[in-house]
């Protein structure tokens, strides 16, 4: 084991990163590369804290101390050089996504439109898109945002070295997924940040020696904090390469994992599955995968079929499923909430279904570190539950955000919706339902993707694991909900895997509405079966259920097949 900055040597992220930066001056800190595989640019400690002295300089002379600065940059260590300078200066980098696509560009829009920011930064290359952002910010009343070239930003003479922030300073806004809603800017303190990156210190037994690779989205939490910021705080190395390479061509991503000698990663549950299929044996023929000791797994529901697919598929390369590492978390906690023990692998339990309609198997997420503190209560009232039952998840700790940003007023605001004080504590609703069995944490899914049909709750988590288990033909599933005459109705979406032969599609749609029906006491309105990419995920691989129904409504999906429910002798009835 190695020295690490411990936490009380290290009151915040600045204090930890600087003192790396002197006494690790020239270790490799970040690397990029190139389509997932060629190292075109790279940083050390020393250079990452010159560079973000100069990019402080530039912004205090723009007068974006305390300031929104929207990120319109894309994957790269310029992203980071420049996030870095903002914290120096006291500026608060808001990053957007910046990437090919309508969807990509409403998103980023909608987050400048609610963050108002002062200012705007993109690659001189990127200026059309980013005065097309400004454009649309005066049509809605911002006028005085500044664009500057991310280029210009990272040169000139340095600052002095930034003072030590105070710990309910906002640190950055880090903007919802949207999967339920539209984006909302969590307000991301200093004092938020250090306790959730000595959090993840603690569960993941990081240390300054492990070295990471990550193509998760820098616009996210969990490739912002947990794998850039994380690894900084601790002193190691970090190893990134851009989503899309990744999603072109999974076996990058591995290779990388090989190259680099890394011993830390991790993603949403489907990396891991597309890892499984289509990784081919001539792309992983003498991949080393035995000094991956952790592979963390969270932000969408944690399958545990997946997981144990994707370990007996590498396990000849060296991968051991004890690295495994189920873990729950969200924007609104900064990141990480609960997770196992390092090194223990997965662990699952049964649990009922609703209605007593048999049981499904779930993967333990684990525990609270440090002062993080969950409850379970129902999600009507105040009452806490019991282990053993369901309800609203609820977190309390240092890490847990102050509140949204409000563009209007500038500041943090609380939501009174969410908050709930019980015990001398405050408490953050967190719209997810789970419970907690033997002291850990079993999460259910979400809220508001709870379908009640015919007065039955059903979680669409729990459909969309049943469908994945009737073929192996089938990468993704998303139930969603729709408006019957009496109820609620639901319609079950599947996404065919990417290059597996679909030998009679509408046998899988016949199996797929039978395994339903048996196992959640209901017959599918429509089941659909849609070619690879038809279901639209968040960032952070969360399904987007309500755009999936608003395209389902507009008959705007393609469809291989699809199998509608048989008219019931009432329905003929009422028509």
């Amino acid at each position: 084991m190695t020295d690490t900055v411990a936490p009380t040597e290290a009151p915040d992220f600045l204090t930890a990163f600087r003192r790396h930066a002197a006494a690790r001056a020239d270790q490799t800190a970040l690397r990029w590369l190139e389509r997932g595989e060629r190292p075109t640019d790279h940083a050390t400690y020393a250079d990452l804290d010159a560079m973000a002295c100069v990019t402080a300089a530039n912004l205090l002379r723009l007068g974006l101390r305390g300031r929104p600065v929207l990120f319109l940059l894309p994957q790269g260590l310029d992203f980071v050089r420049c996030f870095l300078g903002c914290l120096y200066a006291g500026a608060i980098p808001v990053p957007a996504p910046l990437s090919p696509g309508r969807r990509n560009q409403d998103r980023a829009l909608a987050i400048a439109q609610a963050a108002r920011p002062a200012a705007a930064l993109a690659r001189s290359a990127d200026a059309e898109a980013a005065e097309g952002v400004s454009a649309a910010l005066r049509l809605s009343g911002v006028s005085d945002i500044q664009l500057i070239a991310s280029e210009d930003l990272l040169s000139g003479a340095a600052a002095e070295a930034p003072v030590t922030p105070d710990p309910d300073q906002i640190a950055f806004l880090q903007y919802t997924s949207g999967s339920t809603s539209a984006p909302k800017g969590v307000v991301v303190t200093h004092r938020n940040l250090a306790a959730t990156l000595d959090l993840i210190r603690q569960a993941f037994r990081q240390e300054a020696d492990s070295s990471a690779v990550s193509w998760l989205p820098l616009h996210h939490d969990m490739g912002l904090v947990g794998c850039v910021l994380e690894p900084l705080y601790l002193g190691a190395r970090v190893s990134l390469m851009s989503p899309l390479a990744f999603l072109q061509r999974p076996a990058r991503w591995l290779q990388a994992m090989h190259d680099w000698q890394a011993t830390t990663a991790g993603a949403p549950n489907f990396a891991y599955d597309l890892c499984a299929r289509l990784v081919t044996e001539e792309q992983s023929r003498g991949l080393d995968l035995s000094r991956w000791t952790l592979a963390f797994c969270g932000a969408e529901p944690v399958r545990p079929a997946t997981l144990r697919r994707f370990a007996e598929r590498f396990a000849p390369h060296g991968f051991g499923s004890n690295a495994f590492y189920p873990c729950y978390g969200l924007a609104e906690a900064t990141l990480l909430v609960t997770g196992g023990a390092a090194g223990e692998g997965v662990r699952t339990r049964n649990l009922p279904l609703p209605q007593g309609r048999g049981e499904r198997e779930s993967v333990s997420c684990g525990v609270g570190y440090g002062d993080t503190r969950i409850m379970i209560l129902d999600p009507g009232s105040e009452e806490i539950l019991a282990p053993g039952r369901p309800g609203e998840i609820c977190v309390s700790g240092s890490q847990v955000s102050p509140g949204f940003w409000s563009g209007e007023t500038g500041r943090a605001l609380p939501d009174p919706s969410r908050e709930v004080r019980l015990d001398g504590r405050s408490w953050l609703r967190t719209g997810d339902i789970g419970l907690i069995a033997e002291g850990d944490l079993h999460v259910i899914g979400r809220l508001k993707s709870m379908i009640i049909v015919r007065g039955a709750n059903i979680y669409a988590e729990d459909v969309e694991q049943t469908a994945l288990a009737v073929d192996a033909a089938l990468a993704a599933a998303a139930a969603i909900p729709i408006h019957g005459e009496a109820s609620e109705d639901l319609v079950l979406i599947c996404e065919a895997a990417r290059g597996q032969p679909l030998d009679d599609p509408e046998e899988i749609l016949r199996r797929l509405s039978a395994a339903v029906a048996e196992q959640h006491g209901l017959l599918p309105a429509e089941v659909l079966l849609a070619p690879f990419g038809a279901i639209e995920r968040t960032p952070s691989g969360k399904i987007q259920r309500l755009r999936l129904r608003d395209r389902y409504a507009a008959d705007d999906l393609t469809v291989i097949a699809r199998l509608r429910r048989p008219v019931t002798t009432s329905e003929m009835a009422r028509a």
